[in-house]
């Protein structure tokens, strides 16, 4: 529980401060850069002699090989999810991403041919309605990119999340390279921090530059700086105790957990911004609430479903079952 609130805590403001910073500095591909470094920097520090929480495992092939995909989803997720936020509200772009179930069972449906009951269809429902109310009647929904990069940075996470149960190795399987949680967060931010740079160059590089030379104030004042730092902080925290969650319980506990979380990262972003809420998108909001309880209730349905799907796809590879 002690986890569960430090992490919902540390999400809300992660996405609140970056909200801040990005009203600021309109430069979304250099809050995701920064963000990247940060999570590395500070795995390093407790990867150092002085504090040792992990030994830091030199780079082979296989660890680069492993890391790569993570921070290639790692770059698409997060840079949409900024640009996302830089343009509509935070509880907007949360209650978007609620859908992700939605993309979930669609993608397992149309590409793999699962089947699921009528249960987790009816479950859907309320998300599409809820997620519609909700910026139907948001004034800044008239943004069509920011809801474009809404939805886009969702799919990259469903899509990360296919993609790992079909190629990573699971459970009881174990790879001799097989990374403890601060080295991989390493890897994938390092690896994702690589994969920014010829893109921030392109960017906001060339803005940046472009500001300085024409004598604009200096972009970097003394309350920015502090917002970045603070949210590399509490960016890095919420990636390390969502690993550690992960870690020391169940899916479904960690799914529950994960559900209250996108709730109060919501609730948190309409209080931090004092945000007004139309009666019909506050509708939609708490209807996209009951959704999401309710996909959860299916879940052991979904996970059936992704399990036929695997055992099927052995067949058909001619791999023999294992105990």
């Amino acid at each position: 529980v002690f986890l569960c609130v430090i992490w919902y805590t540390t999400s809300a403001l992660s996405s609140n401060t970056g909200k801040a910073i990005l009203i600021q500095f309109r430069y979304p591909v250099s809050l995701t850069i920064i963000q990247f470094a940060f999570v590395a920097a500070y795995c390093l520090m407790f990867m150092s002699p002085l504090i040792q929480f992990s030994r830091l495992r030199y780079p082979t092939r296989s660890i680069l090989m492993t890391t790569l995909p993570m921070g290639a989803f790692q770059v698409g997720g997060h840079m949409f999810s900024s640009m996302a936020i830089s343009r509509i509200p935070v509880s907007t772009v949360h209650t978007i991403k609620a859908l992700s179930p939605l993309f979930t069972v669609g993608a397992y449906a149309m590409l793999f041919g699962v089947k699921y009951s009528i249960k987790t269809y009816i479950s859907l429902l309320p998300l599409i309605v809820g997620v519609m109310l909700a910026f139907t009647f948001d004034v800044s929904a008239s943004s069509p990119t920011g809801l474009f990069c809404a939805f886009g940075s969702a799919l990259v996470f469903v899509s990360q999340n296919i993609f790992f149960k079909k190629v990573m190795p699971s459970g009881s399987q174990t790879t001799p390279d097989k990374l403890d949680k601060l080295n991989l967060l390493l890897y994938s931010s390092s690896m994702a921090f690589i994969l920014m740079v010829p893109i921030w160059s392109f960017t906001d590089l060339p803005r940046l530059l472009s500001t300085q030379y024409n004598s604009h104030p200096n972009p970097f004042s003394f309350s920015l700086v502090c917002h970045f730092v603070m949210n590399g902080s509490v960016n890095f925290a919420q990636n390390i105790i969502a690993f550690v969650i992960l870690s020391s319980t169940s899916p479904v506990t960690y799914s529950i957990a994960s559900l209250i979380k996108r709730v109060w990262v919501i609730c948190m972003a309409i209080v931090w911004f004092n945000q007004s809420i139309h009666p019909i998108q506050g509708f939609g909001i708490a209807l996209t609430f009951v959704g999401l309880w309710m996909y959860n209730a299916s879940k052991s349905d979904v996970e059936k479903g992704e399990k036929t799907m695997r055992r099927v796809e052995a067949i058909r590879n001619m791999v023999l079952p294992s105990t």
